[in-house]
């Protein structure tokens, strides 16, 4: 019965591994805070990531909760994007950097403002910090447009940052998100200095003490999670790979059958 048993698994092992080979997996995470204001400016949030391998991902950002910058311009209204039954007023601003233990100058790649502004795409130098460029950075950025449909809950025309990433060398990074502007040297003091939360002009008594975010992290081709404050991503297996795989666990259960049939035949003899 134990050999009828282990050969059947051998052999189910073996067949699934030539016909169940996994389509490429999408990874997709959602992060939260919110940022404050203190009296020499406004706060900001560092994330931390450990990329394993090349790919790409996608940054897409749900912060400022009005369509328009003025409550006069054509098309203006609200939405309360994270449902906690206020309206804040944050002009995201996200930054990557290298993460080399603390924030430091040195370690700036790029920065992302706004969609199809300040957040130049494949060509250009636009926003790339310390030499980089599109071609030489380690992680490449490119804008998604104004022209699609936001697919997050954001509602502003273009405030909300929206912007795929290429994983052109692994490593461990920082992603950085402020209000509207965070340069380099403010990072590294830790205070986004003089900044002040800005509603939308004419709007009546708004909230100017915090402002809340979204981001949504979201990939084809590889697995993000996260533990704390810290966002790992790792590429999914080629279908060659689990062909690979499954056909060594074919090999090992054709194996054990074999083992198991030469010791219950060592058994019968004696």
């Amino acid at each position: 019965m134990m050999l009828k048993q282990m050969r059947w698994i051998g052999t189910t092992i073996l067949a699934f591994g030539f016909i169940t080979v996994p389509a490429q997996a999408a990874g997709s995470l959602v992060i939260g805070s919110t940022l404050h204001k203190l009296a020499e400016g406004t706060t900001f949030d560092v994330w931390k990531f450990k990329i394993l391998g090349t790919g790409t991902f996608t940054v897409d950002v749900a912060a400022y909760e009005a369509s328009q910058n003025n409550v006069t311009t054509p098309g203006y209204f609200t939405s309360d994007i994270n449902g906690d039954g206020e309206l804040t007023w944050l002009d995201a601003d996200t930054y990557f950097y290298h993460d080399t233990g603390a924030i430091k100058t040195t370690d700036a790649i790029f920065r992302c403002d706004d969609v199809e502004n300040n957040c130049g795409g494949t060509t250009g130098a636009s926003n790339y910090f310390n030499g980089y460029t599109p071609e030489t950075s380690p992680l490449t950025r490119t804008t998604h447009l104004l022209s699609e449909a936001s697919v997050d809950g954001s509602v502003h025309f273009r405030r909300d940052p929206w912007y795929d990433v290429t994983v052109n060398t692994p490593g461990d990074y920082q992603f950085l998100i402020a209000d509207f502007r965070l340069d380099p040297a403010e990072a590294v003091a830790g205070i986004n200095a003089g900044d002040n939360f800005s509603a939308p002009t004419g709007f009546v008594s708004p909230i100017l003490d915090h402002a809340d975010y979204r981001v949504t992290f979201s990939s084809s081709d590889m697995y993000i999670s996260i533990s704390g404050d810290t966002i790992t991503m790792t590429p999914v297996p080629e279908p060659e790979t689990w062909v690979m795989l499954l056909a060594g666990l074919g090999i090992l259960g054709w194996r054990m059958n074999e083992q198991i049939r030469e010791k219950l035949g060592a058994t019968f003899a004696g």
